[in-house]
C-alpha cells in the first residue's frame, strides 16, 4: 500500500511539472513570433540595394517599406532625396507585422481583369532572335512562364541622336533635349550658352572662348564623362556617347507571360524597367544630381534616349518617338513592357488629358487593359515611377 501511494504521489508530481512546462513553453511563443529580431541594415547596405541611379542618395522612386512610408520623416532638408547623413540619424522603424514589410511575404492580388504579354508587338527587326518561351524564376523566387527577349537595345523606326551641339551658335536640329523642373528644353547652342543663369551658377563653362562647345569625342572620353564620379578632367563638358562604341552589347530580357500584381510596390532596380516594342530598355531615372554636380550635361536626344557603357542606348523619356500601339477607345496609346510584364502607356491620352487616378508606380486599373502603366511627362525624368508586378530580369552583355 505504502509503494502504491508513492507511486501514485510520483505521478501527480510529474503531470504537474508537464503542465507547468507546457504553460511556459505556451507563454514563449506566444511573446515570440519565431522570427528572429531583424538587425537594422547599415546605410551602405540600404544605398548598395535601392540605390539605381549610383548618386549616393535615395529619391522616393527608389524607395520601398518602411523607408518609403517615413520619408518625409527622415528627409530634414526636404530636398526630395535621403542622403546619407540623413539615414545615419533616421529613428529605427517601428516593427511591422509580417507580411507587408518582405517582398517575400508580399500578397498577391488577382485582378477580374489581367492581360498577358503579347510577343507579336515587338518589332521583328529589333530582335537578334526569335522570342521564345521558358520557365524562369522571377524576383520573389517563384518560377513562372517567361518571354526571352533578345535585342542589340537599337531603335528600328527612329534615328539616334543628336546630343551636344559643337558651337554656340548651333540651332536646336544640332542637339537633344534636357530637362529641369518637370519640363524639357531644346540643348541648342543658346541652351549651352546660357548655363551659368540657367542653373544660377557661375562654374558652368561647356563652352570655349572660341564659342565651340567643349563635347566628348572619344569612347575613351565619354567613359571619362558618363558615370557619376566624373573624371575632373571631363568636368564642364557635353557628355555624347556614340552608340558605335557599344555595337557589340546584347539585352535579353525575362518577362513573365501573365503578369501578377502584389499589394506592395518594389523599387526600381539598377537594370533596365521595361523595354519599348523596339527592343529598347527604359531605364531608371538618369542621376542628375551627379551629373549636374561635376557640371556636366548629358543630353537625351528627341527620341529620349541616349547612350552610356553599360547598358548602351536607352531611354529615360517617352516622347512619341517609337512605336506605339493604338487603343480603339481614347485611352493613351500602349508604348512597351514593364519587366513585371504590365503595359506601359504613353502619359496622355487622345484628348491630350493626363490620368489623375495612378498610383506611386504611375499605375492604374481599368476594365479593358487590367492593371497598366502610365509613362511620367518627358519632363519628369521618370518613365516608371515603381513596379507593382512580380519582375522579370535584364541582363546586357557586350
Amino acid at each position: 500500500m505504502y509503494v502504491f501511494k508513492n507511486l501514485r504521489l510520483t505521478l501527480v508530481l510529474v503531470f504537474i511539472i508537464i503542465l507547468v512546462s507546457c504553460k511556459q513553453v505556451t507563454k514563449s511563443i506566444d511573446n515570440n513570433t519565431n522570427e528572429p529580431e531583424e538587425e537594422r541594415p547599415s546605410v551602405a547596405g540600404l544605398l548598395s540595394e535601392m540605390d539605381a541611379n549610383n548618386d549616393e542618395k535615395l529619391s522616393k522612386s527608389e524607395l520601398h517599406g518602411p523607408l518609403l512610408n517615413d520619408f518625409s520623416k527622415i528627409d530634414k532638408d526636404n530636398d526630395g532625396f535621403l542622403t546619407k547623413e540623413e539615414l545615419e540619424s533616421a529613428p529605427r522603424p517601428e516593427r511591422r507585422a509580417s507580411g507587408n514589410t518582405n517582398s517575400n511575404n508580399n500578397v498577391q492580388k488577382d485582378f477580374a481583369i489581367t492581360i498577358n504579354v503579347n510577343p507579336s508587338l515587338f518589332i521583328k527587326e529589333s530582335m537578334l532572335e526569335d522570342i521564345t518561351k521558358e520557365e524562369r524564376t522571377l524576383s520573389n523566387g517563384t518560377k513562372a512562364l517567361c518571354y526571352i527577349i533578345t535585342t542589340a537595345s537599337l531603335p528600328y523606326e527612329h534615328s539616334m541622336g543628336p546630343w551636344c551641339p559643337t558651337h554656340i551658335e548651333d540651332g536646336k536640329d544640332k542637339g537633344g533635349i534636357w530637362f529641369k523642373d518637370g519640363k524639357v528644353y531644346d540643348v541648342d547652342g543658346h541652351f549651352i550658352a546660357n548655363l551659368k543663369e540657367f542653373y544660377s551658377d557661375d562654374e558652368w563653362a561647356l563652352f570655349r572662348e572660341d564659342g565651340s562647345v567643349k563635347v566628348t569625342k572619344t569612347q575613351e572620353e565619354c567613359e571619362g564623362a558618363a558615370k557619376p564620379d566624373v573624371d575632373e578632367e571631363y568636368q564642364n563638358y557635353c557628355v555624347e556617347c556614340l552608340p558605335d562604341y557599344y555595337r557589340e552589347k546584347v539585352s535579353t530580357y525575362v518577362i513573365p507571360v501573365k503578369p501578377m500584381y502584389l499589394e506592395n510596390s518594389n523599387a526600381l532596380g539598377r537594370d533596365g524597367i521595361g523595354i519599348a516594342f523596339n527592343g529598347v530598355n527604359f531605364e531608371a531615372p538618369a542621376p542628375t544630381h551627379a551629373i549636374l554636380a561635376a557640371h556636366t550635361l548629358a543630353p537625351l536626344d528627341d527620341a529620349g534616349g541616349h547612350v552610356n557603357p553599360h547598358a548602351g542606348y536607352h531611354y529615360h523619356a517617352v516622347t512619341g518617338s517609337t512605336k506605339e500601339i493604338e487603343q480603339k477607345d481614347v485611352h493613351a496609346a500602349m508604348v512597351g513592357y514593364a519587366m513585371d510584364g504590365f503595359g506601359i502607356y504613353a502619359h496622355k491620352d487622345k484628348n491630350g488629358d493626363i490620368y489623375n487616378d495612378l498610383d506611386d508606380c504611375n499605375g492604374h486599373y481599368d476594365n479593358v487593359r487590367g492593371y497598366h502603366y502610365h509613362a511620367g511627362d518627358a519632363g519628369s525624368n521618370q518613365v516608371l515611377g515603381c513596379l507593382h508586378g512580380v519582375s522579370g530580369s535584364m541582363s546586357v552583355k557586350g
